[in-house]
């Protein structure tokens, strides 16, 4: 992996300004060279809302068709995705298509937007969060991915910038279950971490728009800087110095933790200056690795108890086969002897995530999915 990153100077979303600031910085690190054996490539775009370009939440449509002419020009295939927090279906697609501007994008160029509603299971047995979880199967229709966030300052996550991006690979409102069963923020940085390790070998460039950038008070504000770089915790550590964050207060800790990077390497950077981009009294969010993901997590959990509907195994007519153990990403699921010696399915509901992979599963429909008592009572109040 190259050591080499570039920051550039781009104050506008003017597309051809965009397009040749990026032919520049793929000509100093030599994108073309490092692409020479891909043939389609995965734009990985941050998306995660019907947000309009201008309000600064997601990659800007801009950015990516720039990209995708220069990869065109490469003669690379591209493919444009990322999974919104609403249930993964063409019809919401579409609505954040429209809205983000990409599907101005795909009008403009060459690329395709996802439509691949499938996901896939990935295994890491070495994961710290996870052993195996499921993420959009379109990262297996291409060679290569080329990651393209935002640089945002968010209450929750405080600094957002290439690799928490990754995030987006987990499918929809699953994204929402993973985040309620997650308490603390370095929980959700092993939780993205242990995706790069599943998507790093296909994982080509890294590029995060920071050309407006946003405030943790959801105010955009021009930095006029847009990163590009192979390592996705350079870019990270050049911005949070820029917006002059510790690196200990990002992902960038949980990263060195784990021998995924080093800091102290000489990481060069053949563009700007980071001075060049700094800016006084830009909004940031308290942030640190014991932070909680949740204002009032004993409230938050309550609620989300009570509402869950969750799966039911009678323990009386499980066959006990154990498919269901074998597809279970959290291991929620264990085989045992009831008082007659037969093996049937116990589920542990504090490592249940509901992702109802086990319902579908079950060969003989003894997995079912119910409601907590008084459900919908609960939901209309």
């Amino acid at each position: 992996m190259s050591k080499k990153i570039s920051l550039e100077y781009l104050d506008n979303y003017n597309l051809k300004q965009v397009q040749k600031t990026l032919e520049d910085i793929f000509l100093k690190l030599n994108v073309e060279e490092s692409l020479k054996d891909v043939h389609k490539v995965l734009i990985k775009v941050c998306i995660p809302s019907n947000y309009l370009p201008d309000m600064a939440q997601c990659t800007h449509p801009a950015i990516v068709a720039a990209l995708v002419r220069i990869l065109t020009n490469y003669g690379k295939a591209c493919v444009v995705a990322d999974s919104p927090y609403k249930k993964y279906t063409n019809t919401n697609l579409d609505k954040v298509y429209l809205n983000t501007g990409m599907l101005e994008v795909a009008n403009l160029t060459t690329c395709e937007l996802n439509r691949n509603l499938k996901t896939s299971r990935f295994n890491l047995p070495e994961g710290v969060m996870l052993k195996n979880v499921e993420l959009l199967d379109v990262v297996n229709d291409v060679d290569a991915i080329i990651n393209v966030g935002k640089l945002k300052i968010t209450e929750k996550f405080g600094l957002e910038s290439a690799t928490t991006n990754l995030f987006g690979f987990v499918p929809g409102e699953l994204k929402t279950v993973v985040l309620n069963r997650l308490n603390k923020l370095k929980d959700f940085n092993n939780y993205v971490l242990d995706i790069y390790e599943i998507l790093k070998k296909k994982l080509a460039l890294n590029i995060v728009d920071g050309v407006v950038a946003l405030e943790a008070n959801n105010t955009p504000r021009l930095m006029s800087c847009i990163g590009v770089g192979e390592n996705p915790f350079a870019l990270d550590l050049a911005m949070a110095n820029i917006l002059g964050i510790e690196a200990k207060n990002t992902i960038i800790k949980q990263a060195e933790q784990r021998g995924l990077f080093d800091s102290s390497q000489n990481f060069k950077n053949v563009g700007e200056a980071e001075e060049k981009f700094k800016v006084e009294d830009f909004q940031l969010a308290e942030s640190n690795e014991n932070k909680p993901l949740h204002k009032s997590r004993s409230v938050q959990k309550s609620n989300f108890k009570k509402l869950q509907k969750r799966i039911s195994i009678d323990g009386n007519t499980c066959k006990g086969c154990g498919i269901c153990t074998k597809i279970c990403p959290t291991n929620a699921l264990t085989m045992k002897y009831d008082k007659n010696g037969e093996l049937f399915t116990a589920v542990d509901y504090n490592k249940c995530i509901f992702c109802y992979k086990c319902v579908t599963a079950c060969p003989y429909s003894v997995v079912e999915i119910v409601e907590p008592s008084g459900y919908k009572k609960i939901k209309k109040q």
